[in-house]
């Protein structure tokens, strides 16, 4: 019996250590981004949607994130989950290709038609990511970000509204909880974005 426990909690450690091994191999990062209640409101509306990185740090993690997460080559994996829970690996990304993809799944969320060619539209909305970082302090993950949407007509700046915000959790297992806290302040973020208010004001 003694003999058999051993055996059970030596397997147990071993099977431990190599799921801790394969989460900190990985060269990705996951974002699993919750879109919100489907809107009609903006139906039949088009736009051409753009990406502007305004960061003036534009390093994504800290020095001490880099070491928790050595393996990581910048390289992003997208998880859009719907208001029903059922969810869709969508790709890997770099930064601003997971912006794009992220925007793009909330406007089209809300009724609009993202136009591939600016050409095809009048309007277009600019995403200005002012601040993206992830650190570490007194062992939590620490992830801040602001960005600021601006609604254009005919190469006129018709509505602005800025989002920022933070979020932090504990260190616990690497990785993981980087990727939690990763999914948790973008789906905050983007879905604080009130399309439907720029679209009123820009009226």
């Amino acid at each position: 019996m003694v003999i058999c426990k051993r055996l059970v909690t030596a397997a147990l450690a071993m099977f431990m250590t190599t799921l801790i091994i394969a989460c900190a191999s990985k060269p990705f990062l996951k974002v699993q981004y919750q879109l919100p209640p489907s809107s009609t409101a903006l139906t039949g509306e088009r736009l051409f949607l753009h990406i502007s990185d305004q960061r003036i740090d534009n390093t994504v993690l800290s020095s001490n994130a880099k070491k928790a997460l050595k393996n990581f080559n910048g390289t992003y994996s997208l998880v859009v989950l719907r208001d029903d829970g059922s969810g869709n690996l969508i790709g890997a990304y770099d930064l601003n290709s997971l912006w794009k993809e992220i925007f793009k799944q909330r406007l089209i969320n809300e009724g609009l038609t993202v136009s591939a060619s600016k050409d095809s539209t009048n309007a277009s909305l600019e995403i200005q990511i002012k601040e993206f970082k992830l650190d570490i302090v007194d062992r939590k993950w620490v992830l801040q970000m602001s960005y600021q949407a601006g609604l254009s007509g005919n190469n006129t700046t018709l509505a602005k509204e800025s989002v920022n915000g933070s979020a932090e959790r504990l260190k616990v297992m690497g990785k993981s909880d980087a990727e939690k806290i990763l999914g948790e302040l973008v789906t905050d973020m983007v879905n604080k974005l009130d399309v439907a208010q720029l679209y009123r004001q820009a009226q």
